[in-house]
């Protein structure tokens, strides 16, 4: 059984946790892909919103921003550990993960687009 001190301190781990997972998504924030990835976000909401789609589409529409969302963060941070370890040079096999690493998102958003012209046109 764990005792009142162990449980403080998981509690206080936890409260940790998520003030760096709110750090990073202000991080993530001042990326400048950042903006237009909200304002697609906000476009798609509001064209759902308007379209009155359905259940369905909905979970479609979510995972969709989700994806694009979740892969531009993974971008950031391997850019950002890329160019720490990379400071004065850029190595080819460090432009190599860089290069794929946007990959990863221009294929997640290419993946949305198709999805929301699955959702809103039939």
């Amino acid at each position: 059984m764990e005792s009142k001190e162990d449980k403080s301190l998981a509690l206080h781990s936890r409260k940790k946790s998520f003030s760096y997972a709110f750090n990073g998504l202000a991080i993530l924030w001042k990326e400048p892909n950042a903006k237009l990835h909200a304002l697609a976000t906000v476009l798609v909401i509001g064209l759902g919103i308007y379209q009155n789609v359905g259940r369905q589409k909905w979970i479609a529409l979510i995972f969709a921003i989700a994806l694009v969302w979740i892969t531009e963060a993974l971008n950031t941070a391997i850019e950002k550990l890329c160019d720490y370890c990379c400071v004065n040079k850029i190595h080819p096999s460090i432009k190599v993960v860089k290069d794929v690493s946007a990959a990863a998102v221009l294929l997640a958003a290419i993946t949305s687009i198709i999805i929301a012209i699955l959702v809103f046109l039939y």
